[in-house]
């Protein structure tokens, strides 16, 4: 299988629970794609990967490798192995993914350890996927050299304690996902540099400290800060409101202030609500157990098509001036005060409804209409 003549590109594995690596030395040469899933006893990918020896011969896992899938290997503790060095070598690169890989994606591996030691030689890297691996302390170093890398999730992985020094590349990168890693110390450094992140998940499980004055970065397109108190009034402190936010277009805060009876919060010193941007085109406040009143300043949102309102069970008072008369989609589930006010036999707000296409009151559509129903059609 490891022969240079070797056409084969994908190599998927399921559920072979002796196995305990791939190969001794390397991949076969022209492997594209590798899938191993449920895999209970594989404890690395090949034994001898990454050596290079005073030869001029460099041992890859692969030379054209551009994805790799990890998924359900409880025993793998590192990607590739790093074994007893030979006497005779005189420079090494232990450790390193493959210079090809675009995609790397490793899920619910509950003993890993190490990604790579380093990721400096991989100029390929595109998207950094990773969950549920509790035994992950540390990213690898060089995640700044990735000038190709565009996305980077990581889910659940509890005992995750902090990036690299060097951050986050700032060339490409257009999402970061964080989300239950409640061991994470802080965010990247420097990640009001990076120009071209348009979405940024901060989620529940991840008590960080507040942001220094820097705060976010501005261009971002989608900003869900989720069940983070700290991060969600630093950036209000510091920024005055989101309307410095000048190209967002969708903004989810959910369960981050147990006092805020009004949002937008209010200026104390102004007396007035503090501004959302004008680009707002979605807005999702959830798990809100205070919140009372949406400000007057929801209806100077002209963009805004969609507004989801879940959770808040103090939530009883819409502006004064209704609601934006651009929104095409209101969702309010789990907010009982307010939901009363809507029903359609004499609810006071229900006349503010009528110009909304799709409204969704206690998971029940009330122009029984669901936006999702032609989708559906299709796919069936």
């Amino acid at each position: 299988m490891c022969d240079t003549n070797s056409s084969l590109e994908i190599l998927e594995i399921w559920v072979c629970h002796s196995l305990t690596y791939i190969a001794g030395v390397q991949l076969p040469p022209s492997l594209k794609q590798l899938r191993i899933s449920d895999c209970d006893n594989i404890r690395t990918l090949t034994v001898e990967e990454g050596i290079q020896s005073s030869s001029s011969s460099r041992r890859y896992t692969s030379y054209l490798l551009e994805e790799l899938r990890i998924c359900s290997c409880r025993s793998l503790t590192c990607i590739f192995s790093k074994n007893e060095l030979p006497a005779t070598l005189e420079s090494l690169e232990v450790g390193n993914l493959p210079p090809s890989l675009r995609s790397l994606y490793v899920s619910h591996c509950s003993k890993l350890e190490s990604i790579a030691e380093r990721l400096d030689n991989n100029t390929s890297l595109e998207t950094i996927d990773i969950s549920n691996c509790e035994s992950l302390k540390i990213l690898p170093s060089g995640l700044h050299n990735l000038r190709q890398l565009q996305k980077i999730e990581i889910w659940e992985c509890e005992n995750l304690v902090s990036f690299t020094e060097g951050g986050l590349p700032c060339a490409k990168l257009t999402r970061l996902d964080i989300y239950d890693c409640e061991r994470l110390e802080a965010l990247p450094k420097g990640l009001h540099n990076l120009t071209s992140l348009q979405e940024l998940t901060i989620g529940k499980g991840v008590e960080l400290p507040s942001l220094e004055e820097d705060g976010l970065p501005t261009n971002l397109h989608s900003l869900e800060i989720d069940g983070n108190m700290e991060i969600w009034k630093s950036t209000i402190e510091w920024g005055r409101g989101f309307h410095r936010f000048s190209s967002l277009r969708r903004l989810a805060i959910s369960g981050c202030d147990d006092d805020m009876v009004s949002f937008p919060l209010e200026d104390k010193r102004l007396g007035t609500a503090l501004p959302l941007p004008a680009s707002l085109t979605s807005l999702w406040i959830e798990d809100f157990p205070n919140l009372e009143r949406l400000s007057s300043s929801i209806v100077d949102l002209q963009n805004l098509t969609i507004l989801q309102l879940i959770d808040c069970p103090k939530l009883k008072y819409f502006p004064e001036k209704g609601l934006p008369s651009s929104l095409l989609e209101l969702w309010i589930w789990d907010c009982p005060l307010i939901e009363e006010k809507c029903r359609k036999d004499g609810g006071q707000y229900w006349n503010l409804l009528t110009h909304i296409p799709y409204v969704s009151i206690d998971y029940k559509w009330v122009f029984d209409d669901d936006p999702t129903e032609d989708d559906s059609t299709e796919d069936d």
